[in-house]
Formats: C-alpha cells, structure tokens, sequence
C-alpha cells in the first residue's frame, strides 16, 4: 500500500505541473487578448520532451558473481523538463545602461529504465523542481544563481524516495558578442556521484553564427547555424546520475536493506541537428558513441554519515563503448520584451540552456549568411515597434 501511495504521489505531482504549466502559458500569452503592447518578460516559457536510447552491451565476464546476475547493460529513458518566467524587473542604471533581473521555475521529470538481461525491469524516476535567479548587470557581466531540489525513487517496487539538492552559482563576462568567459561552482550528479566542481567555461564566436563553446562540467560543442531555422553540432557532453533502486532482486546482500544507490555515467560524443519547424515548435536529433561507461551500485548504510563523496560501493562495472540515440521535442510560448541582438540577453539565454536540458537556444535568433534567407516571422516577436 505504501508504494501504491508513493506512485500515486508521483503521478499526482506530474499532473499538478502540467496545470501549472499550463496556467502559466495561459498568462504570458494572454497579452495579446489584453491588447498590451509590452509582454513582461525576456525568457519564453519552454518545454522539452527528450527520449534516449543505447543498446544492451553483454557482460563477456563472470567475476564478480553480480556480473553473471546482472548479464548485460543498457539504457531507455525520457527526460520531460520545463522552465516558466516568473518575474523579470528592467533597472535603469545611472550611466543609462538597462540591467534586469529574472527569476525563472524550473522543473524535471526524468524516468530511466536501466536495461540488465538478468533483471526484471527497473523503472527509476527522478522528480523536481527548482528556481533561476539571474542578474543582468547591463554592461558585460551576468550572474546566475540556481538551486533545484529533487527526490529519485524506483517504482517498480516498494521503496522509499531519497531526496537531493543540486545548486549552481556562476559569474558570466562578456569580453565581446565573440567572446565570452564563464567561472563557478555546482554541485553535481551527472558523473554519478555528489560533487562539487568548479564551473569553467569559455565561447568564441557569436551565439547566432558559428560558435565555440567550453562550458566544463557541461559540454563542449562546435556550432554551425545555416540559414534560419538550421543548427549543425558536433559535442561532447557528459551524461548520468544517481538514483534510488529497489533491493528487490537481492543485489546488496544484506537484504534487510529496502533499496541502495544506483550511479551511472558515460560520455557522449556525437552530431546533433536542431531544426526550428515554426515560432513555436523546434526538434533535433543526435547519435554518436558513448564511452567510459561506469555504472556502480551504492549501499546508503555504507557511506552514512559522510557529507562528500560515495567512496564505498558493493559492485561498479566499466562497460564498453556503444552507439546512442537521442530525439527531442520543443515547445515555445508566449511572447517576449525586444532583445534582438541584445548580447547579456543572448547570454542569459544560453546559460539558462547550458544548466538545463539542452533545448538548443531555440529563443535565440539565427543571423544568416544571405539577407534572401530572414524569416521576418521568426523574429517579429522580438522586436518591439515601439522601440523605435
């Protein structure tokens, strides 16, 4: 019953955040039926439905015993995740420079199903919701604060969720539209553990054209936009967690304990493809190979009572490379303040996009090469007549 309980909180908490969504799409777009000239805000409301896949790798080896239990290894999962402007304010600065602050709801709904031949299936699901708090000074540097508590549980059968806070703080400089360099620290899970690193981070070239970007633990990419609506990617990224997995199947051998910690992590090297369909719909697409694959198997007993890392695990395994696939959907809403070719705003932007999941800077205008190639549409709700 008590499982039964928790399932139906999950499904519950999702539906409460569609609504909410759903309430605050009705709100950022309901300017126009107000006939207000002048939305609120700078950020769009997004969604982004993600789905991955990499295939089973066969365990060719024995020893430890749980290689034998576990036989192979791979990953199924989708990754459902929103951010909502909450608040924006514009400060007029005394030398006439425009700063602003933004205040931003996040949410993640993520359900993993970790592939292991020799297992029924596991269902892990990862829940939370979070804020953004950015400063835009107005003159070249940007500061971001985020903090997004989350709880992970196995619902395939009776556990209890476990809760976690991951937490950003990041100073952004803009040396030029072609130059930009990032410093700070957050707290992470990606590589399937609790770390704190710093954040180091750094892009040359312009966010709308072609564009180098570092941005340590993150990502890595080289990006080519053609034309208007295309975005060509080549990247390497970091993907993983940690999450609460049942002891149903009698893996931790003191089977007392209801569950135990699973971590993964890989590295993905690949293409991606951005395609901007319309104003208000974007997808892309990507594969490559995944490499220095580990997964692990944490006892909460084991490493009770310390406050950094995981250091003492019952089972960790190193699998080897394989393809990916990775499909994503974006939805863009509402209408927002003019900010065309306005360089903190794209800034934000592609910071906001850095920490969450990768939507591709949907909200950020391509420049293209031939001046036959503008979409006047595709920038008209950018520019605010009245502006001029």
């Amino acid at each position: 019953m008590k499982n039964i309980h928790l399932v139906f909180n999950f499904k519950s908490a999702l539906i409460c955040l569609l609504f909410f969504i759903y309430g605050a799409i009705t709100a950022q777009t309901s300017f126009d039926s107000l006939n207000i000239k002048s939305p609120k805000h700078y950020f769009n409301t997004l969604i982004v439905m993600d789905a991955y896949r990499k295939p089973d790798r066969a365990f060719k080896d024995t020893i430890p015993p749980i290689n034998k239990r576990l036989k192979s290894y791979g990953i199924k999962q989708f990754n459902l995740s929103f951010h909502i402007p909450l608040y924006t304010k514009d400060i007029k600065e005394t030398d006439g420079a425009i700063s602003n602050v933004h205040l931003l709801l996040t949410g993640n709904y993520l359900a993993l199903k970790p592939v292991f031949d020799g297992l029924s299936q596991h269902k892990l699901v990862k829940a939370g919701i979070g804020l953004r708090f950015i400063y835009n000074t107005g003159r070249k540097g940007l500061w971001f604060f985020e903090v997004s508590p989350f709880v992970t549980h196995d619902v395939t059968y009776p556990s209890r969720p476990y809760y976690r806070l991951a937490s950003s703080a990041i100073y952004s400089y803009n040396f030029s539209d072609k130059l930009n360099m990032r410093l700070g620290v957050t707290k992470s899970f990606l590589w399937g553990n609790r770390l704190y690193l710093p954040f180091i981070g750094f892009r040359i070239g312009r966010l709308d054209k072609v564009n180098l970007s570092i941005q340590f633990p993150r990502c890595a990419s080289l990006n080519f936009p053609f034309k208007s609506k295309y975005i060509f990617s080549v990247y390497t990224k970091p993907q993983g967690g940690m999450f609460n997995f049942s002891n149903h199947d009698s893996l931790y051998y003191k089977k007392t304990d209801a569950t135990f910690h699973f971590a993964r992590y890989e590295i993905n090297t690949g293409f991606r493809f951005d395609v901007r369909v319309s104003t208000h719909f974007n997808f892309y697409m990507a594969s490559g190979i995944s490499s220095r694959n580990n997964i692990s198997f944490y006892s909460e007993r084991a490493n009770k009572g310390r406050a950094g890392i995981y250091s003492t695990y019952f089972f960790t395994k190193d699998i080897a490379p394989s393809l990916y696939f990775n499909f994503g959907l974006v939805f863009k809403f509402g209408k927002t303040k003019s900010f065309y070719n306005n360089r903190n705003i794209y800034d934000a932007i592609d910071l906001n996009n850095t920490m969450g999941q990768n939507n591709g800077n949907a909200q950020i205008p391509l420049t293209p090469k031939k001046k036959s190639d503008y979409n006047l549409k595709s920038v008209q709700d950018l520019v605010d007549y009245n502006d001029f």
